[in-house]
């Protein structure tokens, strides 16, 4: 359905300062082709990739990969999907953008922008394993449809701390959150506070607490460029 998921997509201006705040966060930079015509990069901690893009957008966006886009762009308008952009001629590198039932922009490339990231075992991911994509949404019912009719299948719930699902597909997780938060990435972090005070050091604004922790899992916020944020979660045994 979608193709397979490339890359959390984020607008960063200037792209200099926000490249070295995922670098500290010990994200590796990856070689990214000529496709966009706006400056670009791309970095990965091995489980999950980010884009900085220099050029306007309204929010985080989900950034897919789908061979034959013109042919899948005619059944998304038939499933009812309204496409916010579309360029699709000969001459240009084919794209779509529509927004999921709660504002979220998801793009479709008719191809990769950069080759899949190669990570070293020896590295230390400082934020720990990405566990998902974390959204606030106003119905799970209505999301979670939205996200099933393109491939993405239940695989967790719960009550606590607000009701939640996570759903995975595509190489992506998204948890679908019942509460009021900014849209962040997600990850279990083993010795938290050891995580924070490394990143302290680093210059890395870290607030205790998280909107999708359960009660009683420590947490922590990270403030990043842009103004969008990333969630740690103690990882349980």
């Amino acid at each position: 359905m979608l193709g397979e998921f490339l890359e959390l997509s984020l607008a960063a201006e200037p792209l200099a300062d926000a490249f070295e705040f995922y670098r500290s966060l010990s994200f590796q930079p990856v070689t990214v082709g000529d496709q966009l015509a706006h400056p670009y990069v791309a970095l990965s901690d091995g489980g999950v990739a980010i884009g900085l893009h220099a050029r306007a957008q309204t929010g985080p966006r989900l950034t897919f990969v789908r061979p034959r886009l013109r042919d899948y762009a005619r059944a998304l308008r038939r499933a009812g999907i309204e496409l916010e952009r579309a360029a699709l001629a000969d001459d240009e590198f084919n794209h779509v953008v529509f927004f999921d039932p709660n504002g979220l922009e998801v793009a479709l490339l008719e191809a990769r922008t950069f080759s899949p990231a190669e990570w070293n075992r020896h590295n230390v991911r400082a934020c720990g394993e990405f566990l998902e994509y974390s959204v606030p949404t106003h119905s799970i019912e209505r999301s979670r449809a939205f996200w099933e009719a393109l491939g993405l299948k239940p695989v967790a719930s719960g009550d606590a701390p607000h009701p939640w699902q996570r759903v995975a597909g595509h190489g992506l997780v998204l948890g679908l959150h019942e509460a009021g938060f900014k849209p962040g990435l997600s990850f279990h972090a083993a010795e938290l506070d050891a995580r924070l005070e490394y990143l302290r050091a680093r210059r890395v604004d870290a607030l205790a607490g998280s909107p999708v922790a359960q009660h009683g899992c420590a947490s922590a916020t990270l403030r990043c460029p842009g103004g969008g944020s990333i969630y740690l979660l103690e990882a349980r045994d």
